[in-house]
């Protein structure tokens, strides 16, 4: 698999850790965007189900996994973060009618903004660097460990999720030998991964720690059928560009208007 090498501008051939065909990816995302609907219903409308809680914790983990894939295979620019930025924006009026049953504040960020926050980090990170001037890898650091430290939420996952998105990422992305030398990336993110997922719903206990992993796990495993198929080959989509954020901020303004309006 060639993936795009940051440092010498170049495609490498890689080792695969995790690979999806644009069919699989779109079924992926369908699925991931369906357990987050259940969830979020489960709390604009006050249900408080157990099973729609439990169906919700795969959907992040699945997410995180296809944003590392899609933004490993070319170098990361500053035009994907400001689309991320737009988005969770306009997603958060929505968000806060959809959260207002737990407590949270008009300020507590949607997940589109730490997905914004960590593609800006990577984003200034591939910039060349250039004599006389500051890193901007290391801006792009602190940007992450200033967002842990002020702005990472429960709703976003805190410090955990940030970190599993830099493993997903991470699983894909092909470095330069004078770095995996120091640091073995791919080997980090491997065990960092499962663990990050577990990790992220510790706080409700063991179920529900376990099912944020297993439900990722079993889509993705049901889903390698499609790798095969004719219409995967053929690089067909189920999809639209765009899709998901639109439908991630149609559905949350529903849903908050909804549990509004019957509230």
């Amino acid at each position: 698999m060639a993936m795009f090498d940051p440092h010498s501008g170049k495609l490498r051939q890689v080792r695969e850790v995790v690979r999806f065909t644009p069919l699989q990816q779109d079924v992926l995302k369908f699925l991931a965007l369906v357990l987050m609907v259940f969830d979020h219903a489960n709390r604009a409308l006050g249900l408080h189900e157990p099973v729609l809680l439990l169906l919700g914790r795969g959907a992040f983990p699945l997410f995180a996994l296809i944003w590392g894939y899609n933004l490993a295979k070319k170098p990361v620019v500053q035009a994907q973060a400001t689309r991320l930025w737009l988005w969770a924006f306009l997603a958060q009026p929505g968000y806060a009618l959809v959260m207002r049953h737990d407590g949270l504040a008009f300020t507590d960020p949607n997940i589109l903004f730490l997905f914004a926050v960590v593609t800006q980090a990577l984003a200034l990170m591939h910039l060349p660097v250039r004599k006389g001037y500051p890193s901007m890898g290391m801006a792009g650091a602190l940007l992450l460990v200033l967002w842990s430290v002020y702005g990472a939420t429960p709703g976003t996952y805190g410090t955990e999720g940030t970190l599993l998105l830099l493993a997903s990422y991470g699983l894909c992305v092909s470095l330069p030998a004078y770095v995996t030398h120091d640091w073995p990336v791919r080997g980090l993110s491997i065990v960092a991964w499962p663990l990050l997922t577990l990790a992220l719903n510790a706080g409700l206990g063991l179920t529900m720690m376990l099912a944020g992993l297993l439900l990722p796990t079993l889509l993705i495993l049901g889903s390698l059928p499609l790798a095969q198929s004719h219409q995967a080959v053929n690089g067909r989509r189920l999809l639209p560009r765009g899709f998901f954020l639109q439908a991630y901020v149609t559905h949350l303004l529903a849903l908050g208007l909804a549990g509004w309006w019957l509230a």
